[in-house]
């Protein structure tokens, strides 16, 4: 499936999103794919149990395109951004395992979407960070707050104020990557290490899991509530 600035294919059991749009995968549409349209594919792709989410080409993304900062009215850019923030807290609340492949430069919206991983599996050579300070505004796709959970308050504020580009072997001691890669290109160790996860556990066990935690992040009272029973009836009906 291709929609918006991305290409969405699945490989077995994982689904593959690719943002796709020249050499920087510049996000000209903060919305990189048609939400309506992943949750219609995902419907109709049912064994899939996890996202890949990678750019295409050397790098994830460079994130906005800032030579259109300034170029459109402030409702329809509010309008654009929303939708965009809609769909990566549709992402970060999917029943999958979801996980980010980052090769070469990873900025600004492209961070944003990464954060929106439960994983992210980056190159050595990767570069991180939230520069949209230098441009005189600040990140609007939820980085900010996704940051502050994932780091705390002290290094995300540090990260965000200095609009700092980091190395992916100080966003890994700094936690804000999982694990770096072996390879140049981390986008085949990001499957295997997906396909582990996914290794010898039904679908019903991995929703139940990623709901749960999805639903404990919401503030639910009793996130897990009906999940074991569910996986009980599974069991025994195999």
């Amino acid at each position: 499936m291709i929609s918006n600035l991305s290409e969405l294919h699945a490989e077995d059991n994982i689904a593959v999103l690719t943002i796709d749009n020249g050499p920087k995968n510049l996000l000209t549409e903060p919305e990189f794919i048609d939400q309506r349209e992943l949750l219609g594919w995902l419907d109709a792709n049912p064994q899939v149990g996890a996202l890949v989410i990678v750019g295409k080409g050397r790098h994830f993304s460079h994130g906005a395109d800032v030579s259109l900062f300034g170029s459109e009215d402030t409702s329809a850019l509010t309008e654009k951004l929303e939708k965009a923030r809609e769909l990566l807290r549709t992402i970060e609340k999917l029943p999958l395992v979801t996980a980010a492949a980052i090769n070469g430069g990873c900025f600004g919206g492209g961070l944003e979407i990464a954060l929106s991983c439960q994983f992210r599996i980056a190159s050595p050579s990767a570069f991180l960070g939230l520069p949209e300070i230098m441009h005189g505004v600040v990140p609007g796709m939820g980085g900010i707050e996704r940051l502050y959970r994932l780091l705390g308050k002290e290094k995300a504020l540090q990260m965000i104020l200095c609009g700092e580009m980091i190395s992916a072997k100080d966003a890994l001691a700094a936690g804000l990557v999982t694990k770096l890669s072996e390879n140049k290109n981390s986008f085949d160790e990001t499957m295997a290490f997906v396909r582990e996860l996914l290794s010898g556990k039904t679908l019903t066990q991995v929703r139940a899991i990623t709901k749960t935690m999805a639903r404990a992040e919401e503030g639910a009272e009793d996130p897990s509530k009906g999940m074991f029973e569910k996986t009980l009836a599974e069991a025994g009906r195999q």
